[in-house]
């Protein structure tokens, strides 16, 4: 299931580039109507139908609180890319109230026998290890995976085609790592596959801190490339060590589980980022002119010296950028020496629980 979800990191941005240019911006989002409604039907027609049973009672208090809070505190996020700030109303109130309803949430899940979202499952220790390694890891790289094209576009001048043609290395690294990291994961766990696999991301990602106005596209492709062997041995893996001890009954929800996390870090890493490039560009006039009025306008429109210099500027911008990024993965690797390094099972969980006090 990996290889073909990581089509979508080398065709996405390509398919996407090619739409804004050919048509608009809003297709990048209107194309996704057909596709789900094909995606739906094949689903529907192809897919056995579930009969649980034991049946479950749904947990509609939860849906109500996780789901609008969810909401509210991604859409709060996210804003902070226009805003420029956490410190917006636009940002501070849909993201306060979300909180809000999530803390209340979390203390909802231990109520009910099926909460919506099961947290007991971080009674399990690997589990827990997994949660902490996926937060750090989307916070990095789905954060610093909006600045790739975004440097191409700003500080480059590329097309968006170009741009999505130029970050597809990474794709193609990580659909060469995937299946050999899964064959491994598999044999040695996954401690021993998610560590060398964040060094060769960290060590891809170290690159781009040093990016200039005419750095070599031959250097910057082959350390997306690396980064992306790096990425097929760590995303799933990780995934795999959450659910490796878990019962079948468990693994659809620490599934869920995870795919939330994941989400809600990577948001958040994605506003964090793209906050930190906007402080870094305001330094700078004339960064800031390139990066909001444009490289082509900027071009003809600026002294040649004064564009030079403000390309550099802007350049230096996405290298501090991207540091801190590689800061954030680094310390992914604390919580990936303590993933299992060897084949775990779920007749292990007995071993990676923690105990609870019944009285």
């Amino acid at each position: 299931l990996g290889v073909p979800m990581l089509l979508g990191p080398i065709c996405g941005p390509i398919l996407g580039g090619w739409l804004i240019e050919a048509a608009s911006w809003h297709w990048i989002f209107l194309i996704n109507l057909p596709i789900g409604i094909v995606a739906l039907t094949m689903a529907l027609r192809l897919l056995p139908k579930d009969d649980p049973s034991p049946s479950e009672s749904f947990d509609f208090v939860g849906m109500l609180l996780l789901s609008p809070g969810l909401a509210l505190l991604l859409f709060g996020v996210s804003s902070v890319t226009e805003t420029g700030t956490f410190l917006a109303a636009r940002v501070l109130v849909p993201g306060v109230i979300g909180a809000a309803l999530v803390v209340a949430f979390v203390f909802h899940a231990f109520g009910p026998e099926h909460p919506l979202i099961d947290l007991r499952l971080l009674k399990d220790k690997y589990m827990t290890i997994a949660v902490i390694a996926m937060s750090l890891f989307a916070l990095a790289f789905f954060g610093a995976g909006l600045l790739f094209p975004s440097y191409f576009l700003q500080a480059r001048g590329e097309t968006t085609l170009a741009a999505g043609l130029l970050v597809a290395p990474q794709g193609l690294g990580a659909m060469l790592s995937m299946p050999i990291a899964g064959t491994l994961n598999d044999r040695i766990g996954a401690g021993r596959v998610v560590v060398p696999g964040m060094v060769l991301m960290c060590a891809g990602m170290a690159v781009f801190t040093q990016v200039g106005a005419a750095t070599s596209y031959w250097l910057l492709g082959a350390a997306l490339f690396v980064m992306g062997l790096g990425m097929g041995a760590t995303m799933m893996p990780i995934m795999s060590a959450a659910l490796a001890t878990l019962t079948h009954q468990q693994v659809a929800r620490g599934s869920t589980l995870m795919n939330i996390i994941q989400q809600v870090a990577g948001a958040v890493g994605t506003a964090t980022m793209s906050v930190i490039l906007a402080n870094q560009e305001k330094a700078d006039p004339t960064a800031l002119a390139i990066a909001f009025g444009g490289y082509q306008q900027a071009r003809h429109t600026m002294p040649p010296e004064v564009f030079a210099h403000g390309l550099d500027q802007l350049s230096s911008a996405f290298g501090f950028t991207f540091l801190i990024a590689v800061i954030v993965l680094a310390f992914t690797l604390i919580p990936a020496f303590l993933l299992p390094r060897k084949k775990v099972t779920p007749t292990d969980a007995a071993d990676t629980t923690v105990p609870m006090m019944v009285g």
